[in-house]
């Protein structure tokens, strides 16, 4: 049975390095004209919609995040497990839940 055409969206290369070079200058949410400024520009490259473009930051932003969250997670049980760290010296470096806790001094 032969199979329909897909309808997904596939960035080209252009439109691929275009749109994350617009994230690392700092757009993470465009508004309904950006999204469509950067639609029209990107086009230049291939086919492409505004929800591609909108949807592309969306899921960017929450990818990001998620990378972050998994590196703090894996830095923070390396850094609790003893597991020495190449770039900080053990010594400047705390695990908080295990820290013991002192009291703050009273000023009169």
């Amino acid at each position: 049975m032969p199979q329909a055409p897909s309808t997904r969206w596939c960035p080209t290369p252009e439109q691929l390095m275009i749109l994350e070079e617009l994230y690392r200058s700092g757009v993470r949410t465009p508004d309904a004209s950006q999204i469509q400024q950067i639609t029209a520009h990107l086009s230049r490259y291939g086919r492409i919609e505004g929800k591609n473009v909108f949807y592309w930051f969306q899921n960017h932003k929450a990818r990001e995040r998620q990378k972050l969250r998994r590196r703090l997670s894996i830095h923070h049980h390396l850094l609790c497990s003893g597991y020495p760290l190449p770039l900080f010296p053990r010594r400047q470096l705390h695990c908080f839940q295990d820290a013991p806790v002192s009291p703050l001094p009273h000023h009169h």
